[in-house]
């Protein structure tokens, strides 16, 4: 026996050491090198150099070369990711990746992208779809040269990818549509709450908070909600099912960014700064890239698949993005009978369509799509409109911004942009800084706001065109000295069109709003150290107040651990910790109390705490009965959650743990793999609702400073690194500055001397 267990321990260990082996040479393999070499479609020759961080800097005589070279060199660091960009637009992940893929690939075939995309194309104004043209050839250039060197993942998964396409490129857009505008389960929500009394429905549905951050102002004013005046409700227990839903709820976040005029700077030039928020990925959804176009420099980070730069500089202008929290997209309650649905006094066919969805190691799916004039139908009877899926609003402006001869020509290019809509933030060499909105936000009918789904027989319901874009507000160099987005509401009732219900929670706005109210109170003149910090902050006011409320609620150590806590999200403190699962526990019984499903509803967290704050008589009037019995018995669901999930020993409660960085690889779900393709997972101070908004696997995208002063200096980081290969040693070089900071610029710095010699791309 012990010799059977000797050998077998043997063979495992030289299974163990083949394996490793073959992984060793298949990854070195497949890194890419520094050749060179015929880049159809090139005009003159381009060189490109690369930093020691793996970032490249494209040397081009014109746009259109540097376009071919950004495709090419994008297919060398990241061809991986354009493959399962495109597959996830077009549906068919589950030809790769089996099963599990399926859920995405229904709901990308139900919406049609790829269709739309191919659509769309030849709609373009002729110069995008010629860029659009330029980056595919590069992108396939590669994909041809390189054949069976394009990354590990294709070699254990033992395919190749076809030659990009415009089409694929328009995909990428569609779904970042996706991730910034798709909020179909935010409008079912909504509709979800339509029985309750008309006090508890505004409450839990705010329109509005006392303290919004607004650059276009209410008139008439727009007031936060009252509390709820409930009767007939007695409280009752958490049900299990919302406690375990509670314990799955992933906190989500936005983006920032904010400019500085130079009244406010040391250099006395404008500073930008931006830090988008989104979904995590390995490798990071941006490359970051800079092109030197006829002498002329732009940088930023470009969105793999797509022409250019998304965010960055050129020698002119800086800019950054927040989403606006436009709403594009509504719901249409359809009245379907006999395959027809009706359309005032008459009615039109509901058409059908099928899918065939490739399935790795099993069967092929066939997926019924049926749609009527108001769009896919997502549900049995329920329709979605939305700009995104209409292949005459789709716009890919980019390459524009790296023409523009003047400031008021590259500003002018957010006017050719469609979408998604975006709050764009800009700092120009010139000295202004300003705010203005970007993108398609349709015209609905007179007295509602798209917040719940609409009766999709009546054909008033239908929208009336888009809001045009020389109509939409912007502030340029406010005597504040400052601007501030942050997913907020920015646009008040004085504009004449609803733009959205929901938006985000004004207190990350609020918060660098104080932060540079008070440099300036102070007269302290802002460096590029001072403005990383503000992008580092950890601080919740939400946070605070629902901790002081709970206070006197408390078992005493957790009292004395919250006292005179103001709201940071430390990772090594357990009080945000604490503060999070009061909050969770206080909404959930209230609405258990209520008999109110689970629902999300961006603009809420004041309104909890004023209810919070409230005295006696507020709480039995909303149906909570006795205060302090209803918050000692949240106190203990929060107390008793904590302990279930982290241990009874309250002395090793840490923030952090439950705030892991995790994201993973598309190959670190295969059983056996992780190690190899997903990233470490350090701990993480800040949390949704603070400007570093930091989760799992959503957050801070990128950190992109820029200071007049010194353009040359500017700064940008991302996640993880430039090179989307295992084995590289620019995977995860940026991941140390990412989470620490870089309050010097050094490391951070986007214009680096070259490391190693030139890659020469030649006609």
């Amino acid at each position: 026996m012990r010799r059977f267990v000797r050998r077998l321990f043997a063979g495992l260990v030289v299974a163990a050491l083949l394996l490793s082996l073959v992984l060793f040479v298949l990854t070195r393999r497949n890194l890419p090198g520094r050749e060179g070499g015929r880049l159809p479609g090139l005009a003159a020759e381009v060189t490109v150099d690369f930093d020691d961080r793996g970032v490249a800097t494209i040397h081009a005589a014109s746009v259109e070369d540097a376009l071919r070279a950004q495709g090419w060199l994008t297919a060398r660091d990241r061809s991986f990711q354009l493959e399962v960009l495109r597959r996830n637009a077009a549906g068919s992940l589950a030809e790769l990746f089996g099963s599990s893929a399926l859920p995405l690939d229904r709901k990308h075939r139900t919406y049609g992208f790829a269709r739309v995309a191919e659509a769309a194309v030849p709609l373009l104004a002729p110069r995008e779809r010629a860029d659009l043209e330029a980056l595919a050839s590069g992108i396939s250039s590669y994909f041809a040269a390189h054949r069976g060197r394009l990354g590990l993942e294709f070699a254990l998964l033992g395919t190749e990818p076809a030659p990009w396409r415009p089409s694929d490129s328009v995909g990428v857009l569609l779904l970042m549509y996706e991730q910034l505008t798709d909020d179909v389960e935010a409008q079912r929500s909504a509709e979800s709450l339509a029985g309750l009394p008309d006090s508890l429905r505004a409450f839990l549905l705010p329109r509005a908070t006392a303290d919004d951050v607004l650059l276009v102002p209410d008139s008439p004013s727009l007031a936060p909600p009252a509390l709820p005046q409930v009767d007939g409700v007695s409280p009752s227990a958490l049900p299990k099912a919302a406690r375990r839903q509670a314990a799955e709820e992933v906190g989500v976040a936005g983006s920032n960014a904010f400019a500085v005029s130079g009244s406010l700077s040391a250099s006395g030039r404008p500073i930008l700064a931006g830090d988008p928020h989104l979904g995590l990925e390995m490798p990071a959804i941006w490359l970051p890239m800079r092109f030197v176009i006829a002498g002329r420099t732009s940088e930023g980070v470009t969105l793999p698949g797509l022409p250019a730069l998304t965010i960055g500089r050129t020698d002119q202008v800086a800019w950054s993005f927040t989403n606006l929290e436009g709403d594009v997209q509504d719901l249409y309650r359809e009245r379907i009978e006999g395959g027809r649905a009706r359309r005032g006094t008459s009615s039109e066919p509901v058409v059908e369509r099928t899918e065939t969805i490739r399935v790795r190691g099993g069967r092929d799916e066939a997926l019924v799509v049926r749609s009527t004039s108001n769009g896919p139908l997502v549900g049995d009877d329920l329709a979605v409109r939305w700009t995104a899926l209409d292949p005459a609003n789709l716009g890919v402006p980019n390459a524009d911004f790296l023409r523009a001869a003047d400031e008021e020509a590259f500003l002018a290019t957010f006017d050719r942009f469609t979408g998604p809509p975006q709050n764009v933030v800009w700092a120009s060499a010139s000295g202004s800084i300003g705010w203005r909105p970007a993108g398609l936000l349709p015209i609905r009918k007179e007295g509602t706001d798209g917040s719940v789904p609409y009766d999709g027989s009546d054909p008033a319901t239908s929208w009336k065109g888009f809001v045009p874009m020389a109509g939409l507000p912007r502030v340029v160099d406010p005597p504040e000295g400052f601007v501030v987005s942050a997913n907020q509401r920015m646009i008040g009732t004085s504009f004449p069109h609803v733009l959205s219900a929901d938006w985000a929670h004004p207190g990350r706005a609020r918060r660098i709003r104080d932060l540079l109210r008070e440099a300036k109170s102070a007269g302290t003149k802002l460096t590029r150290r001072e403005v990383e910090a503000i992008q580092l902050d950890e601080r919740s006011e939400t946070m605070r107040r629902t901790a002081e409320s709970f206070r006197a609620f408390l078992p005493d150590d957790l009292a004395r651990l919250l006292d005179g806590w103001d709201g940071r999200a430390d990772a090594g403190s357990a009080r945000y910790l604490v503060a999070r699962a009061l909050r969770r526990a206080f909404r959930e019984r209230a609405l258990a109390a209520w008999h109110a499903p689970a629902f999300r509803w961006g603009l809420e967290g004041d309104n909890w705490n004023d209810l919070l704050e409230a005295d006696d008589a507020a709480f039995r009037a909303a149906g909570l009965g006795e205060k302090t019995a209803f918050l000692k018995g949240a106190a203990g669901e929060a107390v008793a959650a904590l302990e279930k999930r982290y241990g009874t020993g309250r002395s090793r409660w840490r923030w952090g743990e439950a705030n892991r960085l995790s994201v993973r690889h598309p190959l670190g779900y295969v059983p056996g793999l992780s190690w190899l393709f997903d990233p470490p997972r350090p701990v993480q101070s800040g949390a949704p609702g603070t400007p570093r908004a930091a989760s799992p696997s959503f957050g801070q995208s990128l950190r992109w400073i820029v200071d007049w002063g010194a353009p040359e200096a500017a700064t940008l980081v991302v996640p993880f690194g430039a090179s989307g290969h295992v084995g590289s040693p620019n995977r995860l070089d940026q991941l140390p500055w990412w989470r620490a900071g870089d309050p010097g610029g050094a490391a951070t710095r986007l214009a680096r001397p070259p490391s190693g010699p030139p890659i020469r791309l030649r006609p």
